[in-house]
C-alpha cells in the first residue's frame, strides 16, 4: 500500500551526548528516527527506534568517529491501522529504509542493498534546537524524497 509519512527532525546535534540526552525527554512509543552525518553533511547512518528514551544508551554505529552532527526526527503523520507482519510500525520502518535506499548510508549497507516493495513519499521538515524554529542546517538534503515501486524510479 502506498504510503506518505511527514518526519520533523531537530538539531543538529553536535555530539551523541547531546542527541542522547534530547531523546531520553521524549515517550516511549514515540516513531523516531535518527541519523548521523558526517564531514560535507553526508548521511553516514540511519536508525530507527519507538523507544528513543531508552534506544541511544549503547549504540556503536552512532558512536563511529566519522559521525560529526546528529538529527533526531519524528514521525508527525498518522500511522497505517490494521495488523502487521513485523514488531516495527510499518510507517517508520518504511520511512527508515526509504532513507537508507535514497542515501546509502556506509554504516546501512544491510538494509540498503534491498529493494523498497510499495510507494514512499517521505516529507521532512527541520527545526533548531527549539523545537520551534524551522531552519535548513542541510541545504542539500531533499525535502520530499518519493520512490514509485511501479518503475522503480527515485524522485527528489
Amino acid at each position: 500500500m502506498p504510503i506518505a509519512v511527514i518526519v520533523d527532525w531537530y538539531g543538529p546535534y553536535m555530539s551523541k551526548t547531546a542527541l542522547r540526552d534530547e531523546m531520553r525527554c521524549w515517550a516511549s512509543g514515540t516513531r523516531s528516527l535518527y541519523m548521523g552525518l558526517k564531514k560535507g553533511n553526508i548521511v553516514n547512518y540511519v536508525g530507527l527506534t519507538s523507544r528513543p528514551d531508552s534506544r541511544m544508551n549503547n549504540h556503536e554505529k552512532l558512536a563511529h568517529p566519522d559521525n560529526t552532527k546528529f538529527f533526531c526526527g519524528e514521525i508527525v503523520t498518522r500511522g497505517i491501522g490494521g495488523r502487521r507482519g513485523t514488531k516495527c510500525k510499518t510507517d517508520l520502518k518504511l520511512a527508515e529504509h526509504a532513507l537508507i535506499a535514497f542515501f546509502q548510508p556506509p554504516q546501512n549497507s544491510g538494509l540498503s542493498r534491498r529493494d523498497l516493495e510499495d510507494c514512499i513519499v517521505l516529507y521532512s521538515r527541520f527545526f533548531g534546537n527549539d523545537g520551534e524554529t524551522p531552519t535548513n542546517p542541510l541545504p542539500k538534503f531533499p525535502r520530499v524524497i518519493a520512490f514509485n515501486s511501479w518503475s522503480g524510479e527515485w524522485d527528489a
